[in-house]
Parts: structure tokens; sequence; C-alpha cells
């Protein structure tokens, strides 16, 4: 059995109100050993705390690699991005489609792959990883990745370590993916894993439609190696991050 490794991404997390090294030495004390798409002003405090910095996000959520119109701002942007993830030590950068907006899914990883094509030279030299994600269609409406077989078509079109898949188990359940074979099917080309209850993105308890008991187990017993990124909506983050680091040990046992 794999090492359990956990992460907590800032965006639904991190408070207004916390004081950021106190926020981040408790991640550290409850089971949390790296943080994901944390603004600059808190990389020194997540490190002081003992913390990793394992990802941020590039630039083309909506606007995206899938519409050739974009890549001659875009690619610049993400390139920055890439560099200032290589320069900061931080491991990953997230990469998006974009939203549809009338082009054919087929063509939209068409030009993806055009995109990628001259982002993987300069990702591969800085030793950074770009990660490819894919939305549910119900909260990222017009999002064209919305299934997996575009993300693993785009990653296994270039079979490279610089090019991986992170996989919301949230976003994919929602679209109706068998998430345990999708998953371990593909582990090869997944970097990452990111966790919700579905249908609402809640605490990932066994009240939601996702049995993460199963789902942890046999991701795990498969080989994962990498983080799984909590990635839920809730009022008490502090509280309900601990019951999660104590749930998924609970699970890998499985």
């Amino acid at each position: 059995m794999q090492k359990l490794k956990l992460s907590a991404p800032d965006w639904c997390f991190f408070r207004k109100e916390f004081k950021p090294e106190e926020y981040y030495r408790k991640l550290l004390e409850i089971g949390y050993s790296a943080v994901e798409m944390a603004p600059p002003e808190r990389w020194k405090a997540l490190r002081c705390a003992g913390l990793e910095l394992i990802n941020i996000g590039a630039p083309g959520m909506e606007t995206g690699l899938n519409n050739p119109d974009n890549h001659s701002s875009l690619i610049p942007e993400i390139l920055n991005t890439i560099n200032l993830a290589s320069d900061n030590g931080i491991s990953q950068v997230i990469i998006f489609s974009g939203n549809r907006r009338g082009i054919a899914d087929s063509a939209g990883l068409e030009n993806c792959k055009l995109a990628v094509e001259k982002l993987l030279p300069v990702a591969q030299k800085k030793n950074v990883t770009l990660i490819f994600e894919m939305f549910n269609g119900f909260d990222h409406k017009d999002y064209q990745a919305d299934n997996s077989k575009f993300g693993f078509d785009l990653v296994k079109s270039f079979n490279s370590e610089n090019l991986k898949i992170l996989y919301d188990i949230y976003h994919m359940h929602r679209m109706g993916e068998n998430v345990i074979s999708d998953i371990t099917a593909n582990l090869k080309y997944i970097a990452h894993l990111h966790v919700a209850g579905a249908p609402k993105r809640n605490f990932p308890d066994d009240a939601q439609e996702t049995d993460y008991p199963a789902i942890t187990a046999a991701v795990m017993k498969a080989g994962y190696k990498g983080y799984w990124g909590m990635e839920f909506i809730t009022q008490a983050p502090v509280e309900e991050l601990e019951r999660a680091a104590a749930l998924w040990k609970e699970y890998c046992k499985g």
C-alpha cells in the first residue's frame, strides 16, 4: 500500500481572518503535507510551517487553449506561469481547455494539442509538470473538457512525464464517469486527484453519492503515489479538514 499524501487548496479553505502561519501549522498537525493554489504572499508562511506548495493555476479556464485565436496571448502567459513555478520550486501548473463557444470537441482537442506542443518543451526544460483538468458541465457551463476521454486523449498523444491529468473525482462523477475504472485504468497518466462529495461539492463522507471508501481503497491498491487534494466547500475548514484526514486514513485500510 502506498503512503497517503493529503493536500488542501487555499481557494476553498483559507479565510481572510486566518493568520497564515497558524493556519498552515495546523494543517501540518492534522495530517496535511501540501497546499495547492496559494497566492504568492502566503508562500513563505506555508513553507515555514513545513508544507509544500505543489501547484498553481495558469490562466485559460474559460478563454482557453481550445481556441487558436487565444494562443498568441495565452501561451506566453502560461509560459510565464511555468517559469514562475520553476523559479519557486512548484512542481505542477494546472492548465485548462476553456469553454467551447461553438468549437467542436474534435477541433478543440486538436487546438489544445497545438498549444501543448509549444508549452511542453519549456515545461520539460524547467522540470514542471503541466496537469490538465476536466470539469463538469453543470458548475462550469460550456467547458469543453467535460469528460475524461478529452483529457486522456490529450495526454496520451504526448506520452510525456511532464504532461499529466488532474483528475477531479467530484467533477467526473457528476458527468457520469466510472471513476474507479477511469482512474485505475489510466493511473500512469494521472498526477493528482481532487476530492469532494457529489452532487454539491460537500464534505466527502458516506452521505454523498460518491463511494469514497471504495474509490480510495481501489486507487491506493492500484499504486497511486500522488496527493489526494481535498477540494470541498465547508463553513468549518480546519475542523472538516481534520475529519477528512482521519477518514482517508481509514479508507486506505480498505
